[in-house]
């Protein structure tokens, strides 16, 4: 492959902090293209069409939320041809990567399947991936060299996503739980004082802290979270094992979400779990 034309398909935080990070290492051509208005990155082209982008750009990143994955490659599909590798980051069940694949693959275009495995705001573009398809070592050969972390898993679709599907139940998982667990304790005054019990327990951990990082993460992303976590349900559905504790803490995150929080803190991160549920009470009493 020539010099690679890097595009983004969505244009939020995973994105634009890859985007960033590849400006870093020195990379010029950075197309992105996002259905919301996004503000303007330095070093970054928006484009105005889907169409546009892909005309723009050899290697594309999908990195939109996992409700829209597939439609996002259906509407990409009659732009696609033999010059563009496809990128899937999104956090989707493993059947709706390989779904994501067909479509680009019968369009000409070759496909890859990424897992995004650690949270992008700690690592820029250099965030771990875990890559799947045949089309894998021509993207790890384009990209490392730029300092992105991938690791070919294998040509088969499904198996990173499977990886990433089954390490959000305990990610997610904890999310929801910590949020349940802080919103009831909040209600007496004891939320420090319980999650400092669970640290003598569990010693190692700053439970207080990562309460805070987990709550605070959920109540600007909650949207995205719970769909992840509806995708992690579909994945043991299909495989013929009850999602009890997936379900529940889908429908728990997506509760919060519902309450608004992201329209309230914006792209930061709220420093401690207090002023999140602070927010859920101030909407709970309207």
């Amino acid at each position: 492959m020539s010099k690679p034309k890097i595009g983004f398909i969505g244009f939020g935080e995973a994105a634009t902090m890859i985007a960033e990070g590849l400006t870093g290492e020195g990379v010029t051509d950075i197309t992105a293209y996002d259905v919301r208005r996004r503000p303007r990155q330095a070093g970054v082209t928006m484009a105005a069409s889907m169409e546009d982008l892909l005309g723009a750009s050899n290697i594309i990143f999908a990195a939109v939320t996992s409700a829209v994955a597939l439609s996002v490659a259906i509407e990409a599909a009659p732009h696609l041809n033999q010059r563009h590798l496809y990128v899937d980051i999104n956090s989707v069940s493993p059947d709706t990567k390989i779904a994501v694949g067909k479509t680009v693959t019968e369009a000409g275009a070759r496909f890859v399947e990424a897992a995004v495995m650690a949270g992008v705001p700690g690592y820029g573009h250099k965030v771990p991936m875990l890559l799947a398809g045949e089309a894998a070592p021509e993207l790890i050969k384009a990209m490392q060299p730029l300092g992105m972390a991938m690791e070919d898993f294998g040509p088969e679709l499904g198996r990173a996503a499977a990886m990433k599907m089954f390490r959000s139940i305990m990610v997610k998982g904890m999310e929801a739980l910590f949020q349940e667990c802080v919103l009831g304790a909040e209600r007496y005054g004891v939320a420090d004082r319980v999650l400092d019990s669970i640290g003598d327990g569990y010693p190692g951990l700053d439970w207080n802290k990562m309460a805070s990082h987990l709550i605070g993460r959920t109540a600007i992303h909650g949207e995205r979270r719970a769909h992840e976590m509806e995708e992690v349900a579909e994945t043991l559905k299909a495989l013929g094992i009850e999602p009890m504790m997936a379900a529940a803490a889908a429908k728990r995150i997506k509760w919060a979400a519902d309450k608004g929080l992201a329209e309230k803190f914006g792209d930061t991160a709220p420093e401690s779990f207090h002023d999140v549920v602070a927010a859920i009470n101030e909407r709970e009493e309207k």
